[in-house]
């Protein structure tokens, strides 16, 4: 009793005392055995017991053939599974040229409930995978169950074509298609740094007068590029994706020379004033779930409309896990609520 009492006065009386800080050393955490969760679908914890361990690869690509090598090694099966997910789902898909800019659009077959609605996709990859139809998982599955024409953006990547190609292009698909779409209701999403991209693109926007999303999805943003936020650190071993030697080669290849938080990079450092109704997903055991909770701090710090979903047990994006669990089911439709009320 006497220890707490001191432990709680320490506390009280360090909070009340302006300048005084607690001392900025590391918190020693014992080395232990994490558990799949039981609180997830039996399908999902199938997945999450057969996941990698949560370290780098011994080596990264240094090319886009590289990085298309590491993120689609069977090209001829991902094209497969897009093929039978757009009969599964009954939409048409069609590659055009828009504003200089390689894309798919995804058409449902029938009419839209709603019409005069559009979505604009940007694929995840950190950067520097998900090029063609590896990217477009996300955009199938969102066009799918909104019932949505969906436009999903095939932008530049880094090495290559590091910042701001993916951003130029991005913002000259936006542009394009705001001005042939004037009484269209235009809604953009996308996960990992295909939701910092949605983030960034906003920005842009709401700076340069463009024309601005009437709402944003963005999932598990990649809105800070560094190593900075708690889950970071917390999750580190707890999700199979892994910042040093791994994302933060990424990075470097992305921001070719610039300060990782430099806010054109890392949208969570820039303005949201302005924004429209966003919507943000993450999970408890998501390396970026800090990524995604300071975004929805600094949405509702000015004064925005922001809705954040953190999923229980679910590691970076794995929402997207795939269309047999049922945490795929609920993700998506928690999209698709918020854009057919965000667009209507």
């Amino acid at each position: 009793m006497i220890l707490r009492r001191w432990v709680v006065g320490v506390l009280v009386a360090t909070m009340a005392v302006p300048g005084v800080a607690l001392p900025d050393t590391a918190r020693h955490v014992p080395a232990y055995d994490l558990p799949t969760p039981s609180t997830v679908s039996p399908e999902l914890q199938a997945r999450m017991a057969n996941a990698p361990p949560s370290a780098a690869p011994p080596a990264m690509p240094a090319t886009n053939a590289g990085w298309a090598r590491f993120f689609d090694p069977d090209p001829a099966a991902t094209q497969a599974r897009i093929a039978r997910l757009l009969a599964t789902y009954r939409l048409a898909m069609a590659e055009e040229t828009i504003a200089g800019v390689h894309c798919y659009r995804i058409t449902p077959s029938e009419r839209p409930a709603q019409p005069g609605r559009l979505l604009v996709h940007l694929h995840g990859g950190a950067h520097v995978g998900g090029a063609g139809q590896s990217g477009l998982l996300e955009a199938v599955l969102v066009a799918g169950t909104a019932r949505i024409e969906t436009v999903s953006v095939d932008y530049r990547m880094a090495p290559s074509h590091p910042f701001p190609a993916a951003m130029d292009d991005a913002t000259a698909v936006w542009t394009w298609l705001g001005q042939r779409y004037p009484a269209y209701r235009l809604g953009v999403f996308g996960t990992s740094s295909g939701g910092g991209m949605v983030l960034a693109l906003t920005q842009r926007a709401i700076a340069a007068g463009l024309r601005v999303p009437d709402a944003i999805m963005a999932g598990t943003p990649w809105s800070d590029l560094s190593e900075t936020g708690d889950s970071y650190f917390t999750n580190r071993y707890a999700d199979p994706i892994v910042y040093q030697g791994m994302l933060s080669v990424a990075a470097a290849q992305y921001a070719d020379g610039l300060d990782l938080k430099d806010s054109r990079l890392s949208p969570v450092y820039g303005s949201f004033a302005g924004f429209p109704p966003t919507l943000l997903l993450a999970g408890t055991r998501d390396i970026f779930l800090s990524n995604t909770v300071r975004v929805d701090r600094k949405l509702r710090d000015a004064g925005r409309r922001s809705e954040l979903i953190v999923y229980e047990g679910q590691s970076h994006s794995a929402y997207l896990a795939g269309v047999e669990a049922p945490e795929t089911a609920t993700a998506l439709n928690d999209i698709s609520t918020f854009f057919a009320e965000a667009l209507k």
